[in-house]
């Protein structure tokens, strides 16, 4: 794997960890494991946007209630991931 990419990879699963409430932090620290090594790059920057947002947008993202400018596919996974 390009080593650009693995960086990035850590990154996101970094600040997947830390992002202030500790639910959160769970929540989407266990669904950026689940879906991360299967994405290419341009997902994954989609991905860093997503995990950006404020706890209370990546709520209304993961039920469908805002529309955001993240990638259809990781705003897919995301709300499939809160259904489990």
């Amino acid at each position: 794997m390009n080593s650009n990419k693995q960086n990035f990879i850590n990154k996101i699963k970094y600040r997947s960890l830390y992002r202030g409430s500790k639910e959160m932090d769970i929540f989407v620290s266990s669904f950026v494991e689940n879906i991360i090594n299967d994405l290419n790059f341009n997902e994954l920057e989609h991905l860093n946007s997503l995990i950006n947002l404020n706890d209370e947008e990546i709520i209304n993202v993961s039920k469908g209630l805002l529309k955001v400018n993240i990638d259809e596919k990781i705003i897919n996974l995301l709300i499939n991931f809160k259904k489990k």
